[in-house]
């Protein structure tokens, strides 16, 4: 947990100290939140609209990219923050190559999650009664609904949506783009098996769930938490700043949280490039 802790306040602090990058980054991430925001409110109505809602759905996943190349180099590359960006909008396209397996992975999951379950099927008999049974009686009383008790498949279903998504396939890509940014896309092909092996480390799994607290579940409830006040200006300044900080801290904690899995990834790849020695060495004399 020392080392785990190091890592984060290490990625930090290269963070705030390359402040033209994070202005870039602030920028990027509001710029993808509008368009984001943008596409969903737009109506294709008009051709014009229609043309909108299109160049929107690219520009968003195109920004996200090139955040996620920034937040893999940003430690490493010791350059003005422009220079920063001009390569990850050189590059971003490789992030995208590197996750096509990923996303096929998501899309056939999530058809898999969202596929209505066919009706079991049933004799005459039985549906002969359930049709009586769904007869209303002459004088009906009212009953209360009652919710739909959870079953074991449900439970072990929704777990396992929810790890491959929020931990699985997040955890994957950025160990991915980590790799792919810094090394190249066919380096990290070649490599795809033990970069995966390395995403899915302990420490590694460690570092991500502490991030996730900070750029996913803080502005969650920052977002969602209403504090009770009479005054309609309080009520608006607090919601704004509700705002502004949920929107600082998924942007920070998230590029913290990159940087810290790409120290940790460049301690795993060195330790597995490093020759292993046996109890039998004897060192090399001078």
């Amino acid at each position: 947990m020392k080392r785990v802790w190091n890592q984060f306040t290490s990625a930090a602090r290269q963070l705030f100290r390359h402040w033209g990058a994070l202005l870039i980054l602030l920028l990027l991430y509001l710029a993808m939140l509008g368009a984001t925001y943008q596409f969903f409110v737009t109506r294709e109505a008009t051709i014009v609209q229609l043309i909108l809602s299109v160049v929107l759905a690219l520009i968003a996943p195109i920004l996200f990219l090139v955040i996620q190349v920034m937040a893999a180099r940003y430690d490493r590359q010791h350059q003005r923050a422009w220079g920063l960006l001009g390569g990850s909008l050189r590059d971003f396209w490789k992030a995208l190559v590197i996750s096509l397996p990923l996303i096929l992975i998501a899309a056939v999951a999530l058809y898999l999650f969202t596929k209505p379950a066919a009706p079991a099927p049933t004799s005459p008999a039985t549906s002969v009664v359930r049709d009586a049974a769904r007869t209303p009686p002459a004088t009906p009383r009212p009953v209360a609904p009652k919710p739909p008790a959870a079953t074991w498949q449900s439970v072990a279903v929704s777990t396992l949506e929810y790890l491959l998504f929020c931990l699985i396939l997040p955890l994957a890509a950025i160990h991915l783009w980590i790799g792919t940014a810094r090394e190249g896309l066919a380096p990290t092909f070649k490599q795809f098996h033990r970069i995966l092996g390395r995403a899915f480390a302990p420490r590694s799994v460690v570092i991500y769930v502490i991030g996730f607290v900070f750029f996913a579940v803080v502005p969650y409830f920052l977002i969602v938490t209403r504090t009770p006040v009479n005054t309609p200006w309080l009520d608006a300044g607090l919601l704004v700043t509700r705002l502004t900080l949920a929107t600082l801290l998924s942007l920070i904690g998230w590029v913290v949280t990159v940087g810290a899995l790409g120290k940790q990834d460049e301690r795993g790849a060195a330790a597995v490039a490093q020759p292993s020695q046996g109890a039998g060495h004897v060192p090399a004399e001078a």
